[in-house]
């Protein structure tokens, strides 16, 4: 009987920050073969798709009915799954004044290849995390890294009223 050819992984798709696995279709699937992985662990659907742990290297090899093995695949690199940021926190919050209409505080653990995202929108990010808010509002805001993972939303940062300057006496 015939010696299978080494099995060829199709394209990875890599984790995401809401996937911890990855997944490939094995190219020239034979539904009669059995796969066998190093490090053991994947799984093969009936058409061909294996589903593989985050963060490791596999290789695998093909059975076929008559018994023959196949040498290994090429490695299987799966990245390690994207961390997702935890809750961004407001620093201490710089209340208007009469003279200053807008508020401020400074982003804890600022990271500066994330964007933040506001609710209401408007506030201003500069590049060292201080944000200017409208007084007169309550803001909650998230943290998208660099890998596209967003947090969850921070605790409410509240912005008083700017105070009434008094009229001339």
């Amino acid at each position: 009987p015939a010696t299978p050819s080494a099995p060829v992984a199709g394209t990875i798709t890599q984790p995401t920050c809401a996937t911890a696995t990855a997944s490939f279709t094995i190219a020239s699937f034979e539904s009669t073969s059995t796969y066998t992985f190093t490090p053991a662990g994947p799984t093969v659907d009936g058409s061909g798709v294996v589903t593989l742990a985050a963060g490791a290297t596999y290789t695998f090899t093909e059975t076929n009915a008559a018994g023959c093995e196949s040498a290994a695949s090429s490695n299987v690199v799966v990245d390690a799954q994207p961390a997702t940021p935890s809750a961004p926190t407001a620093g201490a919050i710089t209340q208007p004044t009469c003279a200053v209409s807008t508020g401020s505080f400074t982003i804890a653990s600022f990271d500066a290849t994330s964007t933040y995202t506001f609710t209401p929108a408007g506030p201003t990010v500069d590049g060292s995390g201080v944000v200017t808010l409208a007084a007169g509002a309550t803001y909650t805001f998230t943290e998208t890294n660099a890998a596209g993972c967003e947090s969850a939303a921070s605790s409410n940062v509240v912005v008083d009223a700017q105070p009434a300057t008094p009229s001339a006496p």
